[in-house]
């Protein structure tokens, strides 16, 4: 009996060793990021990567305006540095905004550009006046081995990575922006890759090629000759890497090289959060004709639409016989139809999980869209401004939504499309294709990261990911050069057999006839 005790410490005290001399090989690895961008969806992708990070047992300091998220504020290895005083008027915290305020800011693809132009002026002051980061750039701060940031608004960042020597990597919370090919190398071209600012992710016919031709040439036109753009650009070393919030399951197939990684989705890696009791009730207890959703996200406050929108729903709502379940800010709604339900939150991708959902009425925000692709739910979208016509169109083209113009709603064709979409059964199949389709990955956008993350950080400078085309000139990119070296050989080729065709006829001719 005391043998066996002896052997049973001894082999526990030899599985305690064994376990610390597992930890001690695992490589845990200091990261800078920075999310400087006000919008909640872009800091629920760019938490989602560290969240990420910081479980892999790496240590993360973080500049931004968002609180933590609660698995990045429970870790010790996470570091928040504030940066919230910088947020005033448009650069506050975006979240539950008023409806025509959102439409006045957000009133042009041309007004976005120079709006978000402005911004990173104001942005990369800020962040420039901050003694953490003026310290990193005079070499005076803390050591760190990678640096992680948005696309949007960090442009002045892209120096640290050069001066601390580590690579750099950044997250768009969106389809790919016309600037990262520039960067990046993945072939770009507006004949066939929707800018996405355009309303088709892929353009078909003439009309839509010329348009997407505008877009991408005013954007990026707009992007690299404005001081924010002259003055701050992506850095050109070849350990830059690119986390882009997409997947080919519902993105459409674009070239892409090693050096760019779609973590689409990255946000679902966390647990589903429960339903609420009384809200779980309504939904199990709801007819046979089941539950659609309705929510514009965190972005725009339900409340604020227009009193005729708001009454357009309610009318087509209330001749519904599904349940319908409304993010409203308010408590009360007038005239509220009696199977609409009122919710000031929703756990929206648990009640999207729910079998007796039929239908998720939405604006098209790109979280949004992951969730209900990953749910296998039919769409109703009413895309307001930015990726969300471009996201919706996705979906529409995938087959499993419909898309629609809330400024020009009318009762008949809410109806119809609702309906539509419920009783065709063709919408719900293709949803659940696409999200079987979307699901089915080697790895998962989490563990995608961190191996990237740790790849870069473990092979420095020698990590040559980029193509080499990034190296080129727009000129050769669209082959301008050889095509100008072409046509002037073709007429000095000309002009020269017409010159000697001239002398030689001009020979044969007699003199006398001359």
């Amino acid at each position: 009996m005391v043998l066996q005790s002896m052997c049973s410490g001894a082999f526990r005290l030899a599985i305690v060793v064994w376990s610390i001399g597992c930890l001690s090989t695992i490589a845990a690895h200091r990261i800078l990021a920075c999310e400087p961008s006000p919008g909640h969806s872009h800091w629920n992708v760019m938490s989602a990567v560290l969240e990420s990070l910081v479980a892999a047992g790496h240590e993360v300091v973080c500049v931004t305006m968002h609180p933590a998220t609660d698995r990045l504020a429970a870790h010790p290895n996470y570091t928040h540095v504030d940066m919230s005083s910088m947020a005033i008027g448009s650069l506050q915290t975006a979240r539950d905004m008023d409806y025509a305020h959102v439409m006045k800011v957000f009133r042009s693809n041309a007004f976005m550009v120079g709006l978000a132009t402005a911004r990173a002026m104001y942005v990369c002051e800020y962040l420039l006046d901050m003694p953490e980061i003026r310290d990193m750039l005079d070499g005076r701060g803390p050591a760190f081995d990678a640096v992680i940031m948005e696309s949007l608004h960090s442009e002045c960042m892209s120096a640290l990575p050069d001066r601390l020597g580590v690579p750099a990597i950044y997250v768009i919370p969106s389809p790919p922006v016309n600037w990262m090919p520039v960067a990046t190398g993945a072939p770009d071209h507006p004949s066939y890759l929707g800018a996405m600012l355009a309303d088709r992710p892929t353009p078909v016919t003439f009309g839509h090629r010329l348009a997407n031709a505008l877009v991408y040439v005013h954007t990026t036109l707009v992007r690299w000759y404005s001081d924010a753009g002259r003055d701050h650009r992506w850095p050109e070393h070849r350990h830059t890497m690119v986390f882009v919030n997409t997947h080919h399951s519902v993105e459409p197939g674009r070239p892409m090289g090693p050096n760019v990684l779609e973590i689409g989705g990255i946000h679902l890696n966390r647990p589903l959060e429960p339903i609420p009791r009384d809200l779980a009730d309504v939904m199990d207890s709801s007819n046979e004709f089941g539950v659609i959703v309705f929510t514009f996200g965190s972005l725009v406050a339900m409340n604020t639409l227009p009193d005729d929108v708001l009454d357009k729903f309610k009318i087509v709502f209330s001749q519904l016989p599904q349940t319908v379940i409304w993010k409203y800010e308010n408590d009360t709604m007038p005239d509220k139809p009696e199977n609409v339900v009122l919710c000031k939150w929703l756990p929206q991708r648990a009640i999207l999980h729910h079998p007796n959902v039929k239908l998720f009425i939405s604006h098209g925000g790109m979280s949004g869209v992951y969730e209900v692709v990953e749910a296998g739910v039919p769409v109703l979208g009413m895309p307001l401004f930015y990726d969300q016509p471009r996201n919706i169109q996705n979906l529409v083209d995938l087959g499993m939504a419909l898309s629609m113009k809330i400024n020009n709603l009318t009762h008949t064709a809410l109806s119809e499309a609702i309906n539509r979409i419920i009783k065709d059964k063709s919408f719900s199949e293709n949803a659940k294709r696409v999200s079987s389709l979307y699901r089915d990955r080697p790895m998962t956008p989490s563990e995608s990261v961190v191996y990237w993350v740790e790849y870069l950080i473990r092979h420095g400078t020698e990590a040559d990911i980029r193509p080499s085309s990034a190296d080129a000139s727009w000129t050769s990119h669209f082959m301008l050069d050889m095509c100008a070296a072409m046509v002037t050989a073709l007429l000095t080729i000309w002009f020269v057999a017409r010159a000697v065709l001239h002398v030689a006829l001009d020979k044969s001719i007699p003199s006398d006839v001359k």
